[in-house]
């Protein structure tokens, strides 16, 4: 590649919206304001300097198959994910027994470069070459870097975490506005941390500036504080980001087991954008009224058909103010896998 500069019809019932929740447990709202389903619930919000969480609650949440992670799944060497000689297409195979559960904004480190998932992908068992659309988050290189495998990615201990960067991947779609949200959150994140987190092995690499010793430090203050406060009970389905004063995404799971094997990969990604994001203009946090409001507006949007898989369908709607993904299981009627909603 010369110079390559390359880098759930399902869920209706299970996520009716506009979702009913309550503000710190608080009373159910009037019976009119009620939807089909009432189970789910937000609490919080549990706040650390510029980042505020709401916990996403369903105590009638469904039970879901097993899956494994994207990151499970790579460490037990049962998932490959593979060059094809094109930037912007990679391909997966799953040797293993169980599905396998690829995220949106998954970060694939190694390769030729280190990519980003577009899409939310189910692999299913034993499954083989299931493509996967991709983007660079590392500007330039297009050879090995140090010991890792050229062919193959190794691992995914990462996500996107600005919004910026979440609407370049998964709104716009393109690749020019990807390494421009990348060098925007690199120079913010090294502002905010006193030092460069642009790594000598790969300068525009966000997956080597998210492994910064120092931008580290600061982004597991953030951790450790927003999981001290959430709540311990087994049935968090999912979270409400809020950044400055300001609600950005919500993620909500089939499941609190899928939710809890994701829940440390998307807490680290929202400390890294609060870092990134951090200035004297902040702010006091939202209430759970903004959530709710984003909620409904991106539901309100048409539909529209984003992927479609054996097992895995997207669905795409969308207003002027935000946008939801709806990544449903054709194969499993009623279990939806994962409502990603996004302010954009």
């Amino acid at each position: 590649m010369k110079n390559a500069v390359a880098c759930f019809a399902v869920v209706a019932a299970l996520f009716a919206l506009p979702l009913l929740f309550a503000h710190r447990r608080a009373a159910a709202q009037p019976a009119a304001a009620v939807p089909a389903l009432a189970s789910l619930e937000l609490s919080g919000p549990y706040v650390f300097r510029n980042l505020a969480i709401f916990a996403v609650h369903d105590h009638k949440a469904a039970k879901h198959e097993d899956i494994l992670t994207l990151q499970e799944a790579l460490a037990q060497k049962v998932v490959t994910i593979k060059e094809t000689g094109r930037v912007n297409q990679l391909v997966a195979s799953n040797r293993g027994g169980k599905s396998v559960y690829l995220q949106a904004g998954d970060i694939v480190k190694g390769g030729q470069q280190d990519r980003v998932l577009r899409h939310d992908t189910l692999l299913p068992p034993k499954s083989r070459g299931v493509p996967l659309a991709a983007f660079c988050v590392e500007a330039g290189r297009w050879h090995g870097r140090a010991n890792e495998p050229v062919r193959r990615f190794a691992s995914s201990s990462a996500t996107i975490m600005t919004k910026r960067q979440k609407i370049a991947v998964k709104v716009r779609g393109e690749q020019g506005a990807v390494w421009d949200s990348v060098a925007a959150a690199q120079a913010d994140m090294s502002r905010n941390v006193g030092h460069s987190v642009r790594s000598s092995a790969s300068a525009t690499s966000l997956q080597l500036s998210l492994e910064d010793k120092k931008l580290n430090g600061t982004v597991e203050e953030y951790v450790r504080s927003i999981e001290k406060q959430l709540p311990k009970d087994g049935n968090v389905v999912g979270y409400a980001v809020a950044v400055n004063g300001n609600v950005d995404s919500v993620e909500v799971f089939a499941s609190p087991r899928l939710f809890g094997k994701m829940k440390g990969k998307l807490l680290k990604a929202s400390a890294s954008e609060a870092v990134s994001a951090r200035s004297a203009k902040q702010g006091p946090p939202p209430t759970a009224d903004a959530v709710r409001a984003l909620i409904t507006d991106a539901e309100s949007g048409a539909a529209r058909q984003e992927k479609q898989t054996l097992r895995t369908q997207v669905v795409r709607k969308e207003t002027r103010k935000n946008v939801v993904f709806e990544t449903n299981d054709p194969t499993v009627p009623s279990k939806a896998v994962h409502k990603s909603y996004l302010a954009k």
